[in-house]
């Protein structure tokens, strides 16, 4: 499903983009690159304003790669590959999974830490409170859009080997099964520009997913249920981007509208009742 997810975004972006070029004559593609921190905030219960956190979460790095178009002076479509690491530890373990989770353990009381690295792919509209071409240093946006995560996780004892996990999803073992969700994604920033072709992004984004697994722990109520949650956790990055124009595309707006201007005129001359031609007749 979400190998098909992943072809879906890519057709979308090509297919808005070849929309946008005839709609919009815009004639410019971005290609960049974004570098920065990760960090679960938490996980929300449904119908809750309080937030759950089992660990002490840390700072992760994140990557992004990015490529997106301008389809109008203040609004830009984009595809990101992102890659994010989400990690935390505590001393002083208490989960309601403790014996409910399946491969977790029934008492646990050594320390423990998590990893989830997360790879995958979003679609994004971005809109910029001034227009994209402005010579400023100070472009505020807004961002939203929507994508897929894919799952590399895995649970362990701090002091136990790198290899020595009690479980995890996508490890490539028995029993550690791949895992995929859809995630929502909303941000902000500023762009600020360098020169005609080079700019700099800094961004902030907040990633949420409908699925208690950011922290690779399931989370459960007292009565052993487990709880509908959302995930939440934020990109810190800044980043390089280049514009790049695509050659001709603006030789070939000009040539159309010149010979629009000179179909235009030849019919002026030719039908108006006061013009040259009519007045040699």
């Amino acid at each position: 499903m979400y190998r098909f997810l992943s072809n879906y975004i890519i057709l979308a972006f090509v297919f808005i983009s070849s929309v946008s070029n005839g709609l919009f004559a815009q004639s410019l593609i971005n290609v960049g690159v974004k570098m920065g921190g990760s960090k679960l905030i938490g996980e929300i219960p449904k119908g809750s304003t309080g937030i759950i956190n089992e660990f002490d979460n840390k700072t992760g790095f994140a990557f992004a790669f990015e490529i997106s178009k301008y389809i109008s002076p203040r609004l830009e479509i984009g595809v990101d590959f992102v890659n994010s690491n989400l990690k935390g530890n505590t001393y002083n373990p208490v989960f309601s999974a403790a014996g409910v989770q399946g491969e977790f353990p029934y008492e646990i009381s050594d320390p423990v830490e998590y990893e989830n690295k997360l790879v995958g792919q979003n679609i994004y509209f971005r809109y910029f409170f001034k227009p994209y071409s402005s010579e400023s240093y100070f472009i505020p946006f807004i961002k939203a859009g929507g994508g897929y995560l894919n799952y590399n996780s895995k649970f362990k004892y701090i002091e136990a080997p790198k290899d020595d996990i009690l479980f995890g999803k996508g490890m490539g073992k028995d029993g550690n099964t791949n895992l995929s969700t859809p995630v929502f994604v909303i941000g902000t920033g500023i762009k600020t520009t360098i020169s005609r072709n080079i700019y700099l992004l800094t961004t902030i984004d907040f990633n949420m997913v409908n699925y208690d697994f950011l922290d690779v722990v399931h989370n459960f109520d007292d009565n052993k249920k487990r709880q509908q949650i959302t995930g939440v956790y934020t990109e810190f990055k800044i980043g390089v981007f280049y514009t790049v124009s695509i050659p001709g595309a603006k030789e070939k707006k000009d040539k159309k509208n010149n010979g629009k201007n000179k179909r235009g005129s030849s019919n002026e001359n030719s039908y108006l009742p006061f013009s040259p031609v009519n007045k040699s007749k």
